[in-house]
């Protein structure tokens, strides 16, 4: 999930700079590309905003990330990141919401490569495990 969210900010960046999209707009192509609690996050977003009363892309943002956090499997560090990333889009100019995506983009990859490293060292230690076990059936059977 947290790669699928960069590459997310990657192309939300993209659409911001490049094509000039309103935030709905740009919601709604990621949600086409990303399906899955991703895309259909961004879905949410994107058709709430539509709505001709709902001018406050944060507190959307942050109501939608908070209801999917499970289907996101996201820890309480990398969804406050998240929801962090909802703060400055759509208020301030294109360059200033780039560089926030990037920034907390950046973040993202951080926590990305700590939970793989955590995963290479629980492997190691599982099949240390593994094999302690193996040693210890094979001297209760002996």
């Amino acid at each position: 999930m947290l790669l699928s969210l960069i590459r997310i900010l990657s192309l939300l960046a993209g659409e911001i700079r490049y094509e000039r999209l309103t935030m709905a707009e740009a919601l709604e192509r990621l949600s086409k590309k990303y399906h899955g609690p991703t895309g259909e996050v961004m879905q949410k977003i994107a058709d709430r905003l539509r709505e001709v009363s709902v001018k406050d892309l944060e507190s959307v943002w942050r109501f939608y990330f908070k209801e999917q956090q499970k289907k996101l499997m996201l820890s309480g560090e990398e969804l406050d990141i998240v929801l962090e990333t909802g703060r400055n889009l759509g208020q301030l100019d294109t360059e200033a919401q780039v560089s926030h995506l990037h920034r907390c983009r950046g973040r993202l990859e951080q926590k990305l490569a700590d939970a793989e490293k955590e995963m290479a060292e629980k492997r190691k230690l599982y099949r240390y495990l593994a094999v302690a076990v193996g040693v210890m059936v094979i001297l209760v059977f002996v």
